[in-house]
């Protein structure tokens, strides 16, 4: 194995962003919420894994899978939404990882196998957009897709959006999903997250 993906990562993602109960057979409903002020933002900085950020101050932060003094492994902090009620099938999380590249793998293939990665294992992918960007004077890769999550009939679609950026031989992904109904609501906030993400030098 030449590095250590995002495709770890993503795996854990997966698992941990999105809340697939009472699916069953309700309808669904489609929530409209309010829009965050944007004054309410609050900075979050990590010394160790050296960014700092913006995040909505009503969202709660967990830092489980943080493991900087792990070379090899991914580290993990999770930014997740206000649960809303029983209606709430998705509580979406904005998730930050690092990992590290290992030697002779290249930014580009580094996107290139996640990628695949992605088209092999999600059911229904279906790839919106890949360009790139820059990210705090960092390059960077900006994915948007759909798939299905879940088992049916517990299933769901969602869309995700990932921003990966280059700093060196590290890695960052900022990645967030939401059923397409509800993806509008949090363009905003995604928004604001991602320009106000600074790598320290």
């Amino acid at each position: 194995m030449k590095l250590i993906p995002i495709f770890l990562s993503i795996s854990i993602i997966t698992t941990i962003l999105f809340s697939l109960s009472q699916i069953g057979n309700e309808k669904k409903t489609i929530v409209t919420l309010a829009i965050e002020d944007l004054d309410s933002f609050q900075i979050y900085n990590n010394s160790k894994l050296n960014f700092s950020i913006q995040y909505p101050s009503n969202w709660e932060i967990n830092e489980r899978n943080f493991n900087p003094e792990l070379e090899n492994i991914s580290s993990t902090i999770e930014f997740k939404s206000p649960f809303e009620g029983p209606q709430d099938l998705v509580q979406e999380q904005f998730i930050i990882s690092l990992n590290r590249l290992q030697e002779n793998i290249t930014f580009n293939e580094y996107v290139h196998n996640a990628l695949n990665q992605f088209k092999n294992e999600y059911r229904d992918f279906k790839l919106i957009s890949n360009n790139s960007t820059i990210i705090d004077n960092h390059n960077a890769r900006k994915l948007a897709y759909s798939y299905t999550a879940g088992v049916d009939p517990l299933s769901i679609k969602l869309i995700m959006n990932h921003n990966i950026i280059s700093d060196g031989n590290k890695v960052y992904v900022l990645s967030f999903g939401t059923p397409p109904d509800k993806y509008y609501n949090y363009i905003n906030i995604l928004q604001t997250m991602i320009n106000s993400f600074k790598i320290f030098n």
